[in-house]
């Protein structure tokens, strides 16, 4: 379960710095396919399929959440500083 959670957080946060809120849903429907399809294939029954899908499900939309507010505040501290001008600059 603890390989779930962090693969599923790094994709969420690799998901939200990237894309917009639209990928959540097919990136969620993806990963629980491969891990009920992976779940079956050990033989674990259906109540562990579901709980393992809905850790998947909460901690990619977190994990989404954490890397968009990362981009968000690394845009932020970038967009404060001026880039310098060659216009004001006296050539000669």
């Amino acid at each position: 379960m603890s390989t779930v959670v962090v693969f599923s957080l790094l994709i969420g946060s690799l998901l939200g710095g990237r894309f917009r809120v639209f990928i959540l849903p097919p990136a969620i429907v993806l990963g629980a396919a491969i891990l009920g399809a992976g779940a079956v294939w050990q033989g674990h029954d259906s109540a562990h399929i579901v709980v393992t899908i809905l850790v998947f499900a909460a901690v990619l939309q977190f994990g989404y959440f954490c890397g968009a507010a990362l981009v968000r505040a690394r845009a932020s501290a970038y967009r404060g500083k001026a880039a310098p001008s060659f216009d004001s600059r006296s050539f000669g």
